[in-house]
């Protein structure tokens, strides 16, 4: 594994050729991932699909009650 590179760009800062060529290279890299966070498929791990879904509506739900309490 590489060295690790991060850059935090200031918007409207035009990229320089170096990053430009980071980035180009960086589209040939494989996918990694992580054992601890597998990557949640219907197919492959449906447990983990419901549970992401059911996580999600219940976000949606508290985020519509605090926006309802807010506006009235």
């Amino acid at each position: 594994m590489g060295k690790e590179i991060r850059y935090t760009r200031q918007i409207g800062t035009p990229l320089t050729e170096e990053q430009i060529a980071r980035i180009a290279a960086a589209r040939d890299f494989e996918d990694e991932y992580d054992e601890d966070c597998p990557e949640i498929d219907p197919v492959k791990t449906p447990e983990l699909y419901e549970a992401l879904l059911k996580a999600t509506a219940e976000r949606n739900r508290r985020i519509e009650r605090v926006l309802r309490e807010a506006a009235g």
